[in-house]
């Protein structure tokens, strides 16, 4: 481990952790200047102006001028290191702080490490934890905080202070035993164990972690990965890089991998850990029991299952374990035995060609929704592939009881069944917590009135997804204006269903408006888009107005969509894609549904994504059937085979669609099987592999 001498301002190599003559060494913590820091090769270049075994006659300590070529009119070089213009402020004002406590050496991160080797590098990060640790002292310098000030202050400096916000600095705040916090002037505002509450309010970090009263190990996989989330660091590899220590985990840097290295980080953790709560991001179900709402109370749930934007139950930040996340624990064994699930506190994971597989127990989704809700499945995927499963973790609202996670397993061709993460919107939504959930509590009630259909199944975990080409600043840029575009692929599209695409951009008397026409034979779908941008281009709001006239059967007037108009809201950072919307018509015998969405396609820039599904309406058997716009079909009983396929020989006709043995007309987005349209294939095309989501205040995940 190489220190800098606080006395000579020289190198020393020691070793940190030698029994029989332990270094006893301070250790900085600090963010970095934005302009950079002084380096290992700066500084040495520095050093080499001085004789460092020599003796001070001015300051009493080394380093005087190794030599001076310097002229007679030359100003006189400075007296030592110390007074050099050119040694950083930092390095200086640490080593004095330092000295002046009684310590001969101190390590400091931006100059003791020579960080163009990456084996010296990646050492380093390995061992830093450790290093901390081993630290007699950490001296946590708060540059922009003022001296004087009183912490506690609601508005104080030392609350908003940046170093609580970096990635680094959480390892750094918790592995030394001592940490003492200085101002801007390098003068204390106060220790770790004195500030112990405030510092785990500002951090959401137990005192018990903090203090070192409680082993890290005490505390769960989602609890110490929630300490990191919403902090920042310059690389996003260092995002993951910076925790290795929180969870004594040795892991190759390689820069450049981007968000891998937080899947490498989870993956380890999985080897080493046995700990689902890993699994348990995003928002937990704080609500009262579903079924004892809609059973004894009569309240009337509708829910709405979504895939999330990737297929891996792998989390792509670490910002994803957020505040629910602060609240779970690992569940015990005789917990566990109660449940009758003890095989969850040794699950295998084992690395394949198609991903990591494991077993897991799983509820099919259908049975712990109550039987007098209503559910949709807005992407196609059917409801007998939805499931919970099962974890062996709890959140503080419902102790004793599993989490469950919403999952979907589509469909496969292989048999390889791919366990992807899913959510659901509830409405109305609970008392505390939003709509969007990824977890819910399963008591030992629930799981015992269950349990015949739960099963423990083989599953998948997929592998990273290929890294997206599309750019993470691109869409943390506010937009300027809205422009939507119409590709031809999508015009294509509707013309293989029948219509005739014509789009039309804003105006000087509209410039916030775009209009769709969708145009067929026997009828014209009319779409507004206006779109209002809010907080200098930080909020997007676009409405769609959805009109359809037909002219058939003699009569002509405009037909009511249900709803009328779709509303998207979305905030910065900025989601690659608006979830579709759906409005319905009724037309004779057929029902139809325009399909709506938009995706980012840059700054500022979005495609229109459209379709259109029909479906025929049954006939009743036993009654004549009276068409919506007058028509009508004579005669009663069943309709036989040739009407059903005339039927579907009219639909294929004039809308382009795909005839069924029941009689249901499938057009291009209405796959049978549960598989996804067309539009739900663009949106893989065109959003690429895995983009950060947008936040639950986004209004859609």
């Amino acid at each position: 481990m190489r220190f800098v001498d606080t006395r000579t301002g020289e190198f020393v190599d020691r070793d940190p952790k030698a029994t029989e003559y332990a270094t006893k060494y301070a250790i900085l913590s600090h963010t970095w200047d934005i302009e950079g820091e002084q380096s290992y090769k700066e500084l040495r270049k520095i050093q080499k102006r001085y004789d460092l075994k020599a003796q001070c006659p001015l300051h009493g300590y080394k380093s005087p001028p190794s030599s001076s070529t310097a002229s007679p009119e030359d100003p006189p070089p400075p007296c030592c290191i110390w007074s050099d213009p050119e040694l950083s402020p930092k390095i200086r004002e640490a080593c004095r702080v330092a000295r002046e406590a009684g310590y001969q050496y101190i390590w400091i991160d931006s100059c003791c490490i020579d960080q163009t080797s990456s084996s010296e590098l990646t050492e380093s990060i390995n061992s830093m934890y450790q290093w901390y640790g081993h630290a007699r002292e950490c001296y946590a310098y708060l540059t922009d905080v003022p001296p004087g000030q009183d912490p506690h202050l609601p508005e104080s400096n030392f609350r908003s202070s940046r170093w609580f916000k970096r990635g680094w600095t959480l390892q750094e705040l918790i592995a030394p035993f001592a940490v003492t916090f200085l101002s801007g002037n390098w003068t204390a505002i106060g220790s770790k164990r004195l500030l112990g509450d405030l510092v785990s309010e500002i951090t959401g970090i137990p005192d018990e972690a903090l203090l070192h009263e409680k082993s890290l190990d005490e505390f769960s996989v989602a609890q110490r990965l929630s300490w990191a989330a919403g902090r920042t660091t310059t690389r996003v590899e260092d995002r993951a890089y910076s925790l290795l220590g929180i969870f004594d985990i040795n892991m190759s840097t390689l820069y450049g991998e981007g968000e891998r290295a937080f899947r490498r980080l989870q993956e380890e953790i999985l080897r080493r850990v046995p700990d689902q709560s890993l699994f348990a991001w995003r928002a937990v179900y704080q609500g009262l029991d579903l079924h004892e709402q809609a059973d004894i109370k009569g309240v009337g749930y509708h829910l709405s299952c979504n895939p999330l934007y990737t297929n891996s139950l792998f989390a792509s930040s670490v910002d994803h374990f957020s505040t629910d996340s602060r609240h779970i624990a690992v569940v015990s064994h005789d917990i566990l035995n109660q449940f009758q699930l003890s095989s969850l506190a040794t699950t295998k994971y084992t690395p394949t060609p198609q991903g990591i597989r494991t077993r897991i127990p799983i509820l099919p989704l259908s049975f712990y929704i109550p039987q007098s809700a209503t559910i949709d499945f807005p992407y196609g995927i059917p409801s007998s592939r939805w499931y919970l499963a099962i974890l062996g973790c709890e959140h503080q609202s419902s102790p004793a009881s599993l989490l469950g996670r919403i999952c979907y397993i589509p469909p496969s061709e292989t048999g390889v069944e791919l366990l992807c993460p899913g959510f659901v919107t509830v409405s109305p939504a609970p008392s505390r917590g939003g709509e969007y959930l990824d977890l819910f509590p399963l008591s030992s009630a629930t799981i015992e009135r269950y349990r015949e259909h739960i099963t423990l199944k083989t599953v998948y975990f997929s592998h990273p997804e290929r890294a997206s080409t599309q750019s993470d600043p691109a869409l943390r840029q506010p937009h300027k204006t809205i422009n939507i575009l119409l590709r031809r692929k999508t015009r294509d599209a509707v013309r293989a269903q029948g219509y005739m695409a014509e789009f039309r951009t804003p105006d000087e008397g509209h410039p916030t408006t775009h209009w769709l026409t969708l145009s067929c034979d026997d009828h014209m779908i009319t779409v507004e888009y206006r779109h209002t941008l809010e907080n200098d281009g930080h909020n997007l709001t676009v409405e769609a107005h959805v009109k359809m006239s037909r002219h058939a059967l003699g009569e002509a007037g405009e037909i009511e969509g249900d709803p009328s108009s779709v509303k998207w809201r979305y905030y910065l950072p900025w989601y690659p894609w608006f979830q579709t919307e759906e409005i319905a018509f009724t037309l004779a015998m057929k029902k139809l549904t325009v399909m709506l969405g938009l995706d980012w396609a840059a700054p500022s820039y979005y495609f229109l994504l459209v379709d259109i599904v029909t479906e025929t309406l049954r006939v009743n058997s036993s009654t004549s059937l009276d068409l919506v716009q007058g028509a009508e079909v004579e005669g009663s009983g069943a309709v036989g085979e040739a009407d059903e396929q005339e039927i579907g020989a009219e639909a294929r006709a004039s809308d382009g669609g795909l005839h069924q043995p029941d009689g249901v007309v499938l057009l291009p987005f209405q796959r049978s099987g549960g598989t996804p349209s067309p539009l739900e294939a663009r949106k893989g095309e065109e959003r690429g592999a895995d983009a950060e989501p947008g936040e639950e205040v986004n209004g859609k995940r």
